[in-house]
């Protein structure tokens, strides 16, 4: 049951924001409102008691100077600080759109009340979008069970699409207004917002006299996205999962072979260790694995050019991008956020920590690739190898970081566009055109497990994915003398660039299996694991 002060914090948080002020320092009050909302709203409970802000509850769903909690990527930090008046003639302070919601519309037409520009303070404001890419289930889970997908979509058209990385029709963007002058955001950065939902004028980009609503949330407090999910506690998840991991990590595996990838389990064990990869360390680089999949064939129906293997991982991970490779694609569209005309436009790669980016070559026909699809294929490249993308302003760009998993689907022997660290030949004993229909299927006729055993996949990988895998000094030294073995040995010279790929792969596997510690064996099921693949490549 929802408490009255609570409820009425919910419906009307500008009053609760007015009870609290009497006369404090305004710039001090920031912390005031941020700690008493924290506090009051971040327990379970209370905080999925906050109605969403995302594709399937917009903004237009939404009661205007309510309060919302929306989980969004920051996209552009680059607009100038904003200025608003921080105590009011009546003494109220005037900070999360309070001052500018009192004005009349009809006072907006005629001159301007008079200003004490000693109250006049500073706010940042940044542009943040729906989570790229998000998955269905992903969405859901933030929602919360209070508020479920509705059955009739509401239909809302976002300003500023130009600013979305998704090519999703429900993806949105929001203009955030920060108070808090500790927090600094970085574009890429995934966050909870929790604030008052507002709009503001915009000048319409096609009509000179016409003016669009661009939705505003005047931000009380953010936390970080693994606080905010109840999902998300590591413990509770382990809990409900069966003793022996092995169960649930060998079905996972067949349904991912079986249903995406022609019956292979080798190549669907690799997908697998893909998906718990993340970065580890910018210094010394430990980044994640990328994979391309040779010698997958192209679909029969030219028209079905997205892979079974795409929604296969939609069901699995929480963000997961299709790029599938055109001319078109390659020479008309941005892959990195680009400033035009003084305005970050999004670009493809600009994705959320975490996200699974699939790249598909088969629409790949012959033509000229322009000077900006070749700048496109390097910046994919460079996201691949140094996991950054560059903000391309017109006489300099920027360098952020990323953390993707990067899946390359080619019918060649390896990727005529971009390297990978791994190459996997698929290898499956159907013929041909049985295999592309096993590998191109129609969403509606992949057999899923039962929804039971789904959120068991996914709170395997989840808890897979956060464990941290140790190395003792016996194995250390075991793999040390094993290495300095092998290149004594060896015709061909074993580089550190080897080790580095195995140890990350040892760990990524000892990860599956739920091992904490890495040991022997699996150090050498690893290395057996990269031989065979390199033999099976040649």
């Amino acid at each position: 049951m929802v408490s009255t002060v609570l409820l009425d914090t919910l419906q009307d948080p500008s009053k609760e924001i007015n009870g609290l002020y009497s006369g404090q320092n305004p710039d001090e009050f920031i912390t005031t409102v941020e700690q008493h909302f924290k506090q009051l709203l971040s327990p379970h409970d209370a905080f999925y008691q906050i109605p969403p802000l995302s594709s399937s509850h917009p903004p237009i769903a939404h009661r205007q100077r309510g309060l919302v909690r929306f989980e969004a990527m920051v996209q552009d930090t680059s607009a100038s600080p904003e200025v608003y008046l921080g105590i009011m003639e009546n003494g109220s302070h005037g900070g999360w759109g309070i001052y500018e919601h009192t004005i009349r519309p009809t006072d907006r037409d005629t001159d301007e009340p008079t200003l004490d520009y000693n109250q006049l303070r500073e706010r940042s404001s940044v542009w943040a979008v729906t989570i790229p890419s998000q998955t269905k289930w992903s969405e859901d889970e933030f929602n919360g069970t209070d508020f479920p997908t509705p059955t009739q979509h509401n239909e809302y058209t976002c300003p500023r699409k130009y600013k979305n990385p998704s090519s999703d029709s429900s993806a949105f963007g929001v203009s955030l207004k920060l108070y808090q002058t500790d927090l600094s955001l970085k574009p890429g950065e995934v966050k909870t917002f929790v604030g008052i939902l507002d709009e503001e004028d915009l000048a319409s980009e096609v009509e000179e006299d016409e003016v669009q609503k661009l939705p505003v949330i005047h931000v009380v407090f953010t936390l970080d996205v693994a606080s905010t999910t109840a999902a998300f506690d590591l413990k509770a998840l382990r809990d409900t999962l069966p003793d022996d991991i092995s169960i649930t990590r060998q079905e996972l595996l067949q349904w991912i072979a079986d249903e995406g990838l022609g019956g292979d389990t080798v190549a669907a064990e690799w997908v697998l260790l893909l998906s718990l990869s993340k970065v580890q360390s910018r210094t010394p680089p430990m980044l994640p694995l990328s994979m391309t999949l040779a010698a997958f064939v192209d679909p029969v129906d030219k028209e079905a050019e997205e892979p079974t293997i795409v929604p296969i991982l939609r069901q699995l991970l929480s963000a997961v991008l299709f790029m599938p490779l055109s001319l078109e694609r390659l020479n008309k569209t941005f892959f990195l956020p680009t400033s035009v005309d003084e305005d970050v436009h999004a670009g493809f790669l600009q994705q959320s920590i975490g996200s699974c980016v699939i790249v598909s070559e088969s629409g790949i026909k012959e033509g000229k690739v322009t000077e900006k699809g070749l700048r496109n294929l390097d910046a994919l490249q460079s996201a691949i190898a140094t996991q950054t993308i560059s903000y391309v302003f017109p006489y300099s760009s920027y360098a952020f970081p990323v953390d993707l998993m990067f899946l390359v689907l080619t019918r060649g022997r390896k990727s005529a566009f971009v390297k990978t660290e791994l190459v996997i030949p698929l290898q499956s004993t159907l013929p041909p055109d049985q295999l592309a229909r096993v590998l191109y299927k129609q969403e509606g006729n992949i057999r899923l497990p039962e929804e039971s055993r789904l959120k068991a996949f996914r709170n395997y990988l989840k808890t897979s994915r956060e464990l941290k895998v140790s190395l003792s000094n016996e194995v250390g030294k075991y793999i040390e003398d094993e290495f300095v073995r092998r290149r004594q040995e060896s015709t061909s010279t074993t580089s550190s660039e080897d080790l580095a790929r195995e140890m990350t792969i040892a760990k990524l596997l000892s990860a599956s299996r739920h091992e904490s510690e890495l040991t022997k064996e699996t150090w050498k099921a690893a290395v057996e694991m990269d031989q065979q693949r390199q033999m099976a490549t040649k």
